[in-house]
């Protein structure tokens, strides 16, 4: 005997509804196994994105007696970063040090940082160069993460990150290959490169000295870059900058060992520089 085509149709409805809620279990299945696996609470799931919907700050600027200052040389077409340099100011004895990070610095993510990475970009990989961050975060929070990155790799405190156009940041710093010796605490070649100030710019700055025409100057500069520490923040280290003599402004790399491919960073070595250069006279 004919089915009626009523009773098709329940049939047919029954066995579509069957299948969804199948479906949707697998998902749910699926989704708690990848939640399980990356280790990530399920009531962190929407703080741990949140920064990037909300445009929340990832990192926040401050002031410190002695800044660390992370410098991002951006090509202005492609966002790619194309230099990296590590400013630290000691205010109080006059000292500036600026220490080079090689833009194919290879990283290596720590567990943490590399999970919570893995939210925002699933193909991020654990161990990557420092050039190759661009591909894998938003334009808008690349700098941030940035910040982050360094900081998960020399456990060191950023106080704030400048963001320089490439066409600005040649006006300021060139690149000069140097013959490495005792001070130079590195294990490459007999020439390592490091970025330093150019002629033009240290011609310039000889010319700076009031704090008002260096007012200008940093006032003008910060129409032109994009910092996550205010004008206003940023002008209280005028005082401490204008003291400070050119003889206590010095240029490093980052130790390490340079390749033709990468550069590998001596942690052990890096953070014995920079605890060399953040701690204050007789400590």
């Amino acid at each position: 005997m004919r089915r009626s085509t009523g009773k098709i149709f329940i049939i047919g409805f029954l066995k579509s509804l069957l299948f969804l809620v199948f479906f949707t279990a697998i998902m749910v299945f699926t989704y708690k196994a990848v939640m399980h696996f990356y280790g990530v609470p399920e009531r962190n799931i929407i703080e741990t994105i949140s920064p990037i919907s909300e445009k929340e700050p990832i990192t926040q600027a401050r002031i410190d007696d002695i800044s660390k200052h992370l410098i991002f040389a951006v090509d202005e077409e492609t966002g790619d970063i194309n230099k990296l340099v590590l400013e630290i100011f000691n205010c109080e004895e006059h000292r500036l040090y600026y220490i080079t990070i090689p833009i194919k610095t290879q990283l290596a993510l720590s567990d943490g940082l590399h999970k919570e990475l893995v939210l925002i970009k699933p193909s991020i990989p654990q161990y990557l160069k420092l050039s190759a961050i661009t591909g894998y975060l938003p334009k808008e929070k690349v700098c941030e993460y940035g910040v982050v990155m360094i900081e998960d790799l020399l456990d060191i405190e950023i106080s704030y990150y400048t963001l320089v156009p490439q066409a600005v940041y040649q006006t300021i710093f060139e690149t000069e290959q140097v013959k490495k010796d005792v001070s130079n605490k590195q294990d490459s070649g007999d020439r390592v490169p490091r970025e330093v100030f150019s002629e033009e710019f240290l011609e310039y700055l000889s010319t700076i000295d009031t704090e008002t025409k260096l007012s200008t100057y940093i006032k003008e500069l910060y129409t032109q870059v994009d910092s996550n520490l205010s004008l206003a923040d940023k002008l209280n280290y005028m005082e401490s900058y204008i003291k400070t003599p050119g003889k206590n402004i010095v240029f490093e790399l980052i130790a390490g060992e340079d390749s033709n491919s990468a550069y590998n960073i001596d942690i052990a070595k890096a953070k014995e520089m920079l605890k060399s250069y953040t701690q204050k006279e007789g400590q």
